[in-house]
């Protein structure tokens, strides 16, 4: 069988110049799994002569009884299972009577039972041996498939008697681990047995009477059965474009990509490929013995030796592609791997290995990496170096060691969701089946790249998913994403934030961008992009939403009926210079709940308008839109208008998942901030308005609509205070929109609206009453003591979000007649030393800012503008049974040394709490509200609201953490050496949207100073429990000295039990120095080997060393049992 270049399975075949392939075996795979050889059992042989006349070969080869031109010595070896004997085939060119001729001996081996078809035959061999030829056999013929390119080996596969085409047999070399060469042989048909036959003669050899050639071959066998994990059988080289003077014969060691040694590597080299004149690549190609499940991984280990800097360019030119059969199922250029959003370009610069796990979500068999190069350009670089190449799949029970376990589900934000559940179609993806998986946390990534100016096409990632069943025209269904932050945040506000980019001069959105579609069946009925910020769309609604925790949802309602989404991932440039972008999809669903009393759980905005230009458009829009409909009654988002001009609009919407009652109404908490008297004129651009669908209900209310008793407008926003508005829509309604809008005879600056929630309620939906954080609460039942308070009731009833309201004002000049305002809250039972009670409270949020930043009475916290801190404080002690006071803490004082018995922290909503943890039992708390009577007549009346005591009873050690808070450490610390050092969002650190994250700086603290998180779990550990701590930096300049500042702890109540030791920065084989530079996450499991109820996360200043990037600290979770790992959780890579 002449071997043409051929594709390795035959249904395509493409042209080249030269095609050379070479194989290796792996003989032995990480993964132990049973493969059973199925060796022939029986053979067939004989010689064959051709005649040459004048130098070739005249009427083809014939057999022949005599052994001078051919034979096949000890031929039963090749078929007695047993590879150490061997069967010798000789074929020669000689003369006899003076005729010439060239020999052709045979030797077939046949199995005892028919092959399947596609299954291949391996034929152990020895590299063949000459005679009488003055020249390197393999150089002379490119090699060892030359061998075959040449027909001095040629392989036919039989099924009985007949001959199987040619055309259905593909034909390659191997090479195991140790050196041994195997013929590879697969049929496309089913087959019983394989023949070789070994001729004297070719065109590049010529003829050489005398000469002749030598094989040996041992045995023939097949796998009956495969590995579902571990190396690839086999691999083999590959190159395309080139001519024979290009090739290079160094020994590429291949096998070392699939041998047991992570340390050695396979080369391929782009030295041939820039010397080409038509665009040329080379492969290396592994074949597994069975196609994989549709969810095996695949790990793969490669550095790029370079000459010079390793660029965009080379990765450009190199690509993974996976193959079931013949079919490609898979492709990634390295230029688009763009893992968990980070260059891997980045990681690749160290020079060190990278491992990168691919999940294709589809069945495969086969895997090629290529290095192309452009016609007669040089790219960067002159190598990629393979080291390890291996399969995995968790329902094989080989888990691959890249891939952290599944995260838990989290609560979604539906009554009852129905997700989607089967998968279309996907491509340009990985782990494709975890966006219909049921795990609102798991989620799968669409890449996409701009392409490469040299060598590669624009790529877009899609996944079409199905929704199990036919929805309605105008349901929504909602898709979670997770994608560029300052993308998600512009189309959260639609066009207005579209606009925002434009007026900015960014191209942003309209470099990187979504495009959603609707499907019914195989026909589109909604098509939207994000680079228009899916406005113009006829036939339905786009829109970006947020949930009461902040994560991102797109939310597509076609108005016809449709029941499968596509969502695809694309990235544009003028040029193709290799831009990427991913796109992270957790699920879609909709919601299939029916209760109409259930609370909001969308948001968005939106805005425009005819006056908004580049000076004014910067402050124009919504803060923290998802927090006027989250679980922290204190928390609010903030609409703003600014001085946008003439018919400018800004508006928030707050969605509800079904339509009210009748006669429902809308309770909505607002204040406003004026920085001066507000008018009637101002207060009359704030709007409200009511929709069902995209129809308005009724016409717009205003602020004054919603005043109950007549109470007068400016005096009550003038107060600066909270005002609850109430509202009856005229019609049923799913919608409510808040906002500002200015018009043309006013145009002068909007305050900024605080919105702090919206809320419906009627006849059957009565007013929520805001549970309890704690599972098992203990509340103060006492009012020991009370003045100048008010709505002390609220102090001691189930409402969570209700609370008394503390008064306290300066008085007149001097202090005559000031007053404070002070309740004492009482438990009915003593408290045990070192447990913590929480005591809810509002106050000023930049004070309490400043104290969450550490115990009352650090230093720091006096420091902020001055004495701030002193103008309004509040007191707190701590009483004994007896009501002794036994620790006491004021908000204004600044002592070296702090207190670590009075704390403010915050809980997961962002809602502040005065903590207490006294080292002696106790039983009440008293807390003061005062006002620095200094200020005289200077001073305006202060508040402050304490909604209540609590503190936890169930000690189950498996309990999430509960608060966090910050602090300083340092010698002489002031507000100048402050800049820059913090905690900012540091209720993120805990809170249930995944994709948060507090950030930790040390700024330019000095040496020994430090910026520490704290973590707090209102319960001990059990001692052998571990935290996971989920974090990355912000990238450069790591290494093991200043990885030290990096302090991890664990403490018991005050005291230190263990601290994290990084050693050289290689933990468990994790390089986590490389990791942090190149902004990977980092999930680091911290075994304290004792009990433990707190965590910090800091960073320290030391000598001699630079300062830490700011980290980025995205959870603490402390679990019950398991081992101490680092891992990196869904396909974050690990650099070893």
């Amino acid at each position: 069988m002449k071997r043409s270049l051929q594709n390795l399975f035959f249904q395509y075949i493409r042209t080249w110049s030269l095609g050379t392939l070479f194989l290796v075996m792996a003989c032995l795979p990480t993964q132990s799994f049973a493969q059973n050889k199925e060796y022939a059992s029986q053979q067939d042989n004989g010689k064959n002569r051709a005649t040459i006349v004048l130098g070739l070969i005249s009427g083809g080869y014939n057999p022949t009884s005599g052994t001078a031109v051919a034979n096949v010595e000890n031929p039963n070896n090749a078929v007695d299972g047993n590879e150490a004997t061997h069967a010798t085939m000789i074929a020669k060119n000689v003369s006899i009577l003076l005729v010439d001729y060239s020999g052709e001996a045979w030797l077939q081996m046949n199995y005892s039972n028919q092959v399947s078809s596609n299954t291949t035959t391996y034929i152990k061999i020895d590299q063949p041996t000459s005679t009488g030829f003055n020249l390197d056999l393999l150089e002379t013929v490119g090699g060892l498939l030359g061998l075959l390119d040449e027909d001095i080996l040629i392989t036919e596969v039989y099924n009985g008697n007949n001959l199987v085409s040619s055309s259905e047999v593909h034909s390659t070399i191997a090479r195991d681990a140790d050196g041994n060469v195997y013929l590879a042989v697969t049929s496309s048909e089913a087959y019983s047995g394989v023949r070789i036959k070994l001729r004297s003669q070719s065109n590049l050899l010529g003829l050489s009477l005398g000469g002749g050639l030598n094989l040996k071959v041992y045995d023939a066998f097949y796998y009956s059965d495969a590995a579902d994990c571990g190396k690839p059988a086999y691999t083999y080289y590959e190159d395309s474009g080139l001519n024979i003077g290009l090739l290079e014969f160094q020994n590429r060691n291949l096998e070392n990509a699939v041998d047991t040694d992570l340390n050695t590597y396979s080369t391929l080299k782009q030295g041939a490929l820039l010397s080409a004149s038509v665009a040329g690549s080379k492969s290396q190609i592994f074949n597994f013995l069975a196609p994989s499940s549709e969810t095996s991984t695949l790990n793969i280990k490669f550095s790029l030796g370079s000459q010079g800097l390793v660029n965009t360019d080379l990765l450009g030119s190199a690509e993974v592609i996976m193959y079931n059969g013949s079919e490609e199922i898979y492709r990634r250029s390295l230029q688009s791997s763009l893992l968990n959003n980070t260059d891997i370009l980045n990681l690749l610069q160290s020079g060190n290995p990278v491992t990168l796990t691919f999940a294709p979500g589809k069945s495969f068999d086969r895997v090629t990496i290529r290095l192309s190069s452009p016609v007669g350009l040089s790219v960067a670089g002159s190598a990629l170096q393979i080291y390890d190449v291996e399969r995995y799949d968790d329902s094989a029970g080989c888990t691959n060691p890249e891939i952290a376990a599944l995260p838990t589900s989290t609560e979604n934000p539906f009554q009852s969701p129905s997700c989607a559940n089967g998968l279309i179609d996907f491509d340009n993806v990985d782990f494709a089946n975890r966006a219909v998986d049921g795990n609102n946390e798991s989620f799968t990534t669409l890449y996409a790249d701009s392409g490469n100016l040299l060598v590669s096409n624009p790529t877009a990632g899609f996944v079409e998913m199905d929704l199990g069943q036919n929805l309605p025209a105008n349901k929504t269904t909602y898709v979670r994403i997770n994608y560029d932050k300052d993308v998600l945040d512009r189309l959260l506000g639609g066009s207005l934030g579209k606009l925002v980019g434009d007026l900015a001069n960014s191209l942003l959105l309209g470099n990187q961008f979504i495009e959603v579609e609707a499907k019914k069946g195989n026909i589109s009925v909604l098509n939207g992009t994000s680079s228009i910020a899916f406005e113009g769309i006829s036939n339905g609604d786009i829109s970006l939403v947020q949930d009461n925790i902040g994560r991102y949802y797109i939310a597509i309602t076609p108005n016809a009926d449709y029941d499968r989404i596509r969502i695809t991932n694309h990235v544009y440039a003028v040029l193709s210079t290799g831009k990427k972008a991913s796109l992270d999809v957790y699920n879609a669903c909709f919601e299939i709940g029916t209760d109409s009393c259930f609370a909001a759980n969308f948001t968005s905005y939106r805005g425009g308008g005819v006056g908004l230009n580049v000076g004014n458009i910067s402050n124009v829009g919504v803060k923290d839109a998802y927090k006027a409909i989250n679980e922290n009654s204190s928390d609010y988002s903030e609409i703003n208008l600014g001085v946008a001009g003439i018919a400018a609009n800004v508006y928030q919407s707050i969605y509800f998942n079904q339509p009210s009652q009748p006669n429902d109404k809308v309770k909505i908490r607002l204040a406003i901030e004026p920085s001066s008297a507000l008018s009637l004129d101002v207060l009359g651009r704030y709007k409200i308005k009511f929709y069902k669908g995209e129809t308005q209900v009724g016409n717009d209310e205003t602020l004054q609509s919603g005043i109950l008793n007549n109470i007068d407008l400016l005096t009550l926003f003038n107060s600066g205070g909270i005002v609850e508005l109430e509202f009856e829509p005229d019609d049923t309604f799913n919608r409510v929109d808040i906002g500002a809008e200015s018009i043309a005879s006013v145009n002068v600056d909007t305050e900024p609206l605080r919105l702090y929630g919206v809320e419906r309620y009627g006849d059957n939906c009565p007013l929520t009453i805001t549970e309890s954080p704690f599972e098992n609460p203990a509340c103060a039942t006492e009012l020991i003591d009370a003045n100048n308070v008010d709505n002390l009731q609220n102090l001691f009833d189930a409402d969570f979000d209700s609370f008394a309201t503390l008064k306290s004002g300066a008085g007149s000049l001097l202090g005559i007649n000031n007053y404070e305002g002070y309740v004492e809250l009482g438990y009915d039972q003593v408290v045990p030393a070192g447990t913590t009670s929480y005591i809810r409270i509002d106050f000023e949020e930049t004070i309490l800012e400043a104290l969450v930043s550490g115990s009352l009475g650090n230093i720091v916290t006096g420091l902020l503008d001055g004495l701030v801190l002193g103008d309004h404080f509040f007191q707190v002690e701590i009483k004994d049974e007896n009501s002794n006071i036994i620790n006491s803490a004021s908000s204004n004082q600044a002592s070296a040394g702090g207190n670590e018995a009075i704390r403010v922290v915050q809980d997961k909503q962002g809602r502040y709490y005065i903590a207490v943890t006294p080292a002696a039992d106790y039983k009440s708390v008293r807390i003061t509200d005062a006002t620095n009577s200094a200020l005289g007549l200077l001073a305006q009346p202060n508040t402050m609201n304490v909604y209540g005591m609590c503190h936890e009873t169930n000690l189950d050690a498996c309990s999430a953490a509960f608060a966090t808070s910050y602090e300083y450490n340092g010698v002489n610390l002031s507000v100048n050496d402050l800049s820059g050092a913090g905690v900012t969002n540091k209720e993120q650190a805990i809170d249930d949207n995944t994709q948060n994250f507090s950030e930790i700086s040390n700024g330019t603290l000095g040496v020994g100073s430090s910026t520490k998180q704290w973590i707090f779990f209102n319960s001990p550990s059990n001692k052998m429990d571990i935290a996971v701590i989920k974090f990355k930096t912000q990238g450069g300049g790591v290494d093991a000295d200043v990885l030290g500042g990096l302090e991890i702890k664990a403490y018991l109540g005050n005291t230190e039990v263990a601290q994290f030791d990084f050693q050289n920065g290689i933990i468990n084989g994790v390089n986590i120095i490389n990791l942090l530079n190149n902004n990977q996450m980092v999930e680091l499991s911290f075994r304290p080997g004792v009990s433990y109820d707190r965590i910090s996360v800091g960073i320290k200043t030391l000598v001699g060393t630079s300062i830490l990037s700011p980290i980025n600290l995205f959870e603490v979770e402390r679990l019950c049992g398991g081992s101490a790992l680092i891992t990196n959780p869904m396909i974050y890579p690990k650099v070893d």
